[in-house]
């Protein structure tokens, strides 16, 4: 499918669906492969809409904005308060959010990209009475300092890239889903279509793998697939986990149900990748799974 194919087939939807303001993913997914090509042609569906001269939801509209620009966006609001911004602050904006999107941004999107405004408003350096890291950076040092969540977004960015990767060596289309639905690929084969969510576990660390219950619920079905990055001193390895899976291990408690998400403690003893007492060899870079 051609770009100007898909932008087409945009503009198609949306006779189809003119009683709609915007078209959402659930329309797009009526036309085979439609989601694949737009994030192969546009990166993001905001970008094809735009392109079509559609209208966009808040969501597709938000998700056009990057990291480092809602730390931006939120250094602007500290330094026109002369304090960290409040929930209340964003909906009072009048002006500042202009420079990043059409709409008025939500707090909630620093939830889904950082964990929290509190989380976000600790990485770009803020606090009661002090101003916003980056712009007190050394400058002699500015070229080789990496923040936090710079690393952070960097490792699941490269997680997500070998998971495509092993993907079509094996024969799959991929690509990033264009619009935040707790889901990170799609891939298509044999005209079978297949969602993946990627998780990057660093096994230095004792920190869980969370899957929120909000992503788990509205994702789950036979073609959805977990896949766990394992980096372990410097190999890597995939654990290809299927939903049906996942749920049951939520309801025998080999996974940890906590009030808002889904916790998986992987660890690596004697040379196998373990959660709690059940090993994991059976689901270990078996890409021939995923069918």
């Amino acid at each position: 499918m051609t770009k100007d194919e898909v932008i087409r087939n945009l503009k198609v939807l949306a006779l189809r669906f003119k009683n709609k303001k915007y078209l959402t993913l659930k329309e797009v997914r009526s036309i085979p492969k439609l989601d694949y090509y737009i994030q192969f042609h546009f990166r993001k569906f905001g970008n094809a809409l735009d392109a079509a001269n559609l209208p966009s939801s808040k969501l597709a509209a938000g998700m056009k904005i990057t990291n480092e620009q809602l730390l931006n966006y939120l250094i602007g609001l500290h330094n026109k308060l002369g304090r960290n911004p409040k929930v209340w602050d964003f909906k009072d904006d009048e002006d500042i959010y202009k420079k990043y999107s059409k709409y008025k941004i939500s707090w909630s999107i620093y939830k889904t990209r950082f964990g929290g405004l509190r989380k976000a408003i600790e990485l770009m350096g803020g606090g009661a009475t002090k101003s916003p890291k980056p712009s007190v950076i050394n400058k002699n040092k500015q070229g080789n300092t990496e923040l936090p969540w710079e690393r952070r977004r960097f490792w699941g960015e490269a997680a997500e890239i070998h998971v495509m990767a092993e993907l079509l060596y094996r024969g799959f289309q991929a690509a990033n889903i264009p619009v935040d639905e707790g889901l990170d690929i799609l891939a298509v084969k044999k005209n079978r279509t297949y969602y993946f969510q990627v998780k990057h576990k660093d096994l230095n660390n004792n920190q869980a793998i969370k899957i929120t219950k909000s992503s788990f619920e509205k994702t789950g079905g036979g073609e959805v697939y977990y896949i766990f990055v394992l980096l372990s001193e410097d190999k890597r390895d995939f654990l290809i986990i299927p939903y049906h899976m996942m749920n049951d291990w939520i309801r025998e408690k080999i996974v940890e149900d906590t009030n808002d998400g889904y916790l998986l403690y992987i660890k690596k003893r004697n040379n196998q990748y373990m959660l709690k007492e059940k090993t994991l060899k059976n689901y270990l870079n078996n890409w021939e799974d995923i069918k």
